[in-house]
């Protein structure tokens, strides 16, 4: 039984190791999000109503959603490559940061939100 733990212990942080350079591919750069996110759209999925939000390169933002109507706001990247979004009605207009993750297939993750990115601005937000 010792044997085994001593090894565990031996393989984990080898296996850690491998990981976690894995795991930071998918966390997208600031440069990465300030190039994907301006001048297109995200569209928020698997959530009970529809929400699409533009991003404009001016670090304005437009949302549009079936639960809040119509919101506006600003968005901006910290230099450690968060996302930050702040709406006038959402959350009170508090500020909310989080890395923006690739989940792979054109999806992406921000806090506990999922999204696809849209070219342009389809919805004429």
């Amino acid at each position: 039984m010792r044997t085994g733990v001593r090894m565990l212990a031996a393989i984990v942080p080898t296996i850690l190791a491998t990981l976690s350079p894995a795991l930071a591919e998918g966390v997208l750069s600031a440069e990465v999000i300030k190039q994907s996110f301006a001048g297109n759209t995200a569209e928020m999925v698997g959530q009970s109503n529809t929400v699409f939000v533009y991003y404009l390169p001016d670090g304005t933002q437009r949302m549009q959603s079936q639960a809040l109507g119509q919101d506006t706001g600003t968005w901006r990247i910290t230099p450690e490559g968060e996302f930050c979004g702040k709406w006038v009605k959402l959350r009170g207009g508090a500020e909310a940061c989080a890395p923006v993750i690739d989940l792979g297939g054109g999806l992406y993750q921000w806090g506990n939100t999922k999204f696809r990115l849209v070219l342009g601005n389809p919805k004429g937000l």
